[in-house]
């Protein structure tokens, strides 16, 4: 039950987020766009699995079925996303779009994995931990550029965001029956996730031209 309130919790905060991101949709700028479906896409997933966990563990049972593959399906949405969010931030449209053209390509090849082939949760991890670097190294170099603290923020919460996965990994949890390792997993993505959206809006905010 941890999992799945801890999933449901995350994933209405994240449509929190796709509502606030919303509301500064320019007519200029693709930003607030790919950050839409960065959070929103987080909230599917988070939906999804939570059901999973609450309702369909059985890998036999059909919700189970459908759903599990779903999620990590939109997971690799995700990723996807975080590469737009990355190039938006720091590429011209002419050099961003043949890097999101590969991307969609390994999104591509990553559903196909976990629809025929593995349906593991370390498969989506490392579809997009490849893609959270590159958001957490964007964020990064808007900060050396800008020295705005929002953005060291951003990249301290895509870090915190790995190290969550990480120790999801490890099977690190707090209390094994009441907090296991995916709720602490949830928790930790929650605070990043918000650590990640500050960034975000100081990165619509404060955009710069790109040459």
């Amino acid at each position: 039950m941890d999992v799945s309130l801890t999933d449901y919790g995350l994933a209405v905060e994240c449509v929190c987020f796709t509502c606030l991101m919303a509301r500064s949709r320019t007519g200029t700028s693709s930003l607030p766009a790919v950050f839409m479906l960065f959070f929103f896409s987080i909230a599917v997933a988070a939906a999804a699995g939570g059901t999973v966990h609450g309702f369909f563990l059985d890998e036999s049972s059909l919700g189970y079925r459908i759903l599990w593959p779903f999620t990590l399906v939109v997971m690799g949405i995700t990723a996807l996303a975080g590469v737009h969010v990355a190039t938006a931030l720091h590429f011209s449209r002419s050099k961003a779009i043949p890097i999101n053209r590969i991307a969609l390509a390994v999104f591509i090849a990553y559903s196909a994995i976990v629809l025929f082939i593995r349906s593991d949760f370390l498969i989506a991890i490392l579809d997009y931990l490849p893609a959270l670097v590159f958001v957490g190294v964007a964020f990064l170099l808007s900060y050396l550029r800008q020295r705005k603290p929002r953005f060291l923020i951003g990249f301290l919460g895509v870090s915190t965001m790995l190290f969550a996965a990480v120790a999801q990994q490890a099977k690190l949890g707090i209390n094994p029956r009441y907090f296991n390792h995916n709720a602490l997993y949830h928790l930790l993505q929650a605070i990043a996730l918000f650590m990640i959206f500050l960034a975000a809006r100081e990165a619509i905010i404060s955009r710069e031209p790109i040459n």
